[in-house]
């Protein structure tokens, strides 16, 4: 049997498990007629990508958040839910991991609710999908965080085994359930509705955390076990059928930190007898205006609130009795900026809207804020992202010296300690989807732990393999799509690729490297990347090297032949911590490293965060002008390539 979630509803686990069939109404069945004319409304208010980002503080910057974070979102619920009663509200995954409050959550011994679960209770979630990124810990850590829960936690697709059916798999959680809600009719009389809640997982968890669940959990496509679950849902009373399905709008969805879940929102949308779609893992919005819909268009609509409480999600559903149930005769969708509403409102609306959710999360909050402050070291220099997507930077060199460091020790006295190390490092802040503040800045002087976790928010393990000279310059091509390729000549053409996400970006350090923008990256013959060398030589296609690399990278990006050297379940930010520590005082990190190649008379356009026009010495080369401000808030620079 599924692990069985608290809250109100019927949660399904398997056939089994559901209540039986005889043709007769479910309990609270409405059986009256004479209906036709009555209409209701039933809003759906929904969060999802929040990431932990709980209280609206970074933990990383030891700051305040503006329009992000739970305890603003707060503020958006309560107003959304005046006035409407019987209003649902659910979350759609990513909810365990991407804080300081997660990553202390997932230690071990801790008798504290986490405080993601904390918080959802205390606001009065009625059912939350699994996303991705809440298996990042492994299943003890999942399974431990959400026993305290007092809502429906769903996943209709990941399971112990497969059976011949959707249906007939042993599920790991419910699911789906039936919430069933009083809702008023124009004239103040209620009437009994029925809503199902599905959720579903992105299946390629097997592969981007396949260290914690190989041999665990097995999962089918999200559209198969929708399909299967849909109608099992409406037999079993369900009147209206709710989606929570962690991915994107679009097929090729990659979010802020991985890649495409190969199932799209709009293919979820498009199952006979869904309702309504929550979407997510993207980070994107949708609607970018309230948009309205009839009902019976074949596409439900979908809503999609953002990362971190930055929006909230919310669909208000109108339902017309056509004698025998209720019926969408009309739906109007919107993204409701928490930013927006926060600007309006006085700081005490805002703490009267935020207070329990503090109050529930205090303990959390100060234990965060006191292992952060942990004193490791010193930088010499500054350590910022404002310009990785530009040049080399002593932020990613800082993370790649401190991996290799790591690696080179545990290698001590082993065949592979001849051989070149050389990490792959991504700038994991670099604006993008989540926004002109999403940028590390860490000023000369002392580091404390919080700095860890801003030059490194994610729970990678460590893994060294042993490979190629010519995997390398691979990696390093499929990397370089995240530039467009230039026309020489041409004046302020765009630097970064809008339509390739981010987290595709890899910097390798430990070598030298040049990028040739005026070639295509698609072709590998072409020769993008160039004058690549190790310590000084001439890096050929079949020398050994060991690449020092992670547990997603190795699960989402294979390389064939690539064979893993070391694996102590060590994470990244550990090795980290501790190479600060022993080394004391960091940097700055001089010589080598990789560079574009000159392109006379070209210059290029590149966005950035506030702090940008303070920060220029690593772009010196290219001799930065600032343009002015872009209507999302970045900093847009010309920098020039001659």
């Amino acid at each position: 049997m599924p692990l069985q979630s608290g809250g109100s509803g019927r949660h399904f686990g398997n056939p089994d498990a559901l209540p039986p069939s005889d043709g007769s109404a479910p309990p609270g069945t409405d059986t009256t007629l004479g209906l036709q004319n009555v209409t209701l409304l039933l809003r759906v208010l929904a969060t999802t990508d929040l990431h932990a980002h709980l209280l609206s503080y970074d933990y990383c910057t030891n700051r305040p958040q503006f329009g992000l974070g739970l305890a603003q979102t707060a503020s958006l619920i309560a107003e959304a839910r005046a006035g409407v009663p019987g209003s649902l509200l659910l979350d759609n995954g990513d909810f365990l991991q991407g804080s300081v409050l997660a990553d202390l959550a997932a230690q071990t011994g801790r008798r504290r609710p986490h405080p993601a679960v904390a918080a959802f209770n205390t606001l009065g979630y009625d059912a939350v999908a699994l996303g991705n990124h809440e298996f990042n810990y492994g299943l003890p850590v999942l399974t431990r965080a959400l026993r305290d829960a007092r809502f429906a936690i769903l996943s209709a697709n990941i399971a112990r085994t497969l059976g011949p059916d959707p249906l007939a798999d042993d599920l790991l959680f419910s699911p789906c359930t039936i919430i069933e809600r009083q809702l008023p009719d124009p004239d103040g009389t209620l009437h009994p509705v029925r809503i199902g809640i599905l959720g579903l997982t992105p299946p390629q968890i097997l592969v981007w955390d396949r260290h914690h669940l190989a041999g665990r959990v097995v999962a089918r496509p999200m559209a198969e076990a929708a399909s299967a679950w849909v109608p099992e849902l409406r037999r079993r009373g369900a009147e209206v059928v709710i989606c929570l399905a962690h991915t994107g709008l679009t097929p090729d969805c990659g979010g802020a930190e991985e890649g495409a879940t190969g199932e799209s929102a709009e293919e979820i949308a498009r199952i006979p007898g869904i309702d309504a779609v929550v979407a997510g893992h993207s980070h994107l919005v949708h609607p970018p205006a309230p948009l309205r819909l009839p009902g019976g268009t074949g596409t439900a609509p979908i809503v999609q609130p953002g990362h971190s409480g930055s929006h909230l999600g919310q669909i208000d559903l109108m339902l017309r009795h056509d004698g025998t149930g209720w019926q969408v005769e009309e739906s109007r969708t919107e993204a409701r900026s928490a930013s927006e509403l926060v600007a309006g409102l006085s700081p005490r609306a805002l703490r009267q809207a935020a207070g329990p959710l503090r109050t529930a999360l205090s303990a959390d909050h100060r234990a965060a804020q006191e292992r952060m402050r942990r004193r490791l070291g010193s930088t010499a220099g500054p350590l910022h992202s404002y310009f990785a997507g530009a040049a080399d930077n002593q932020a990613t060199r800082l993370i790649g010296a401190a991996l290799r460091a790591h690696t080179r020790l545990r290698l001590a006295g082993r065949s592979e300690a001849a051989l070149p190390v050389v990490a792959t490092v991504t700038p994991f802040r670099m604006g993008g989807r989540s926004g002109p503040l999403n940028y590390t800045d860490i000023a000369p002087g002392p580091l404390s732990l919080r700095h860890v976790f801003d030059l490194y928010p994610f729970p990678n393990l460590l893994v060294a393999q042993l490979v190629r000279g010519a995997d390398l310059v691979e990696i390093l091509r499929k990397s370089s799509t995240i530039w467009t390729r230039l026309t020489p000549g041409l004046p302020d053409q765009p630097l970064i690729d809008p339509t390739t996400p981010l987290s595709r970006y890899e910097i390798l350090n430990g070598m030298d490297y040049a990028i040739d923008l005026t070639r295509p990256a698609e072709d590998r013959s072409a020769g993008r990347i160039g004058d690549v060398r190790i310590g000084g030589r001439p890096l050929s296609p079949e020398t050994p090297v060991v690449l020092v690399t992670n547990s997603y990278q190795t699960g989402a990006a294979p390389i064939p032949g690539a064979r893993t050297i070391l694996d102590e379940r060590t994470l990244c930010t550990d090795a980290l911590a501790r190479y600060i520590t022993a080394t004391g005082n960091c940097g700055p990190y001089d010589g080598g490293g990789w560079r574009f190649v000159p392109v006379p008379g070209t210059s290029v356009l590149y966005d950035s965060g506030a702090g940008a026009p303070d920060n220029l010495a690593e772009v010196a080369h290219l001799a930065p002008e600032l343009l002015g401000v872009t209507a999302e808030g970045f900093h847009r620079f010309r920098l020039h390539l001659g």
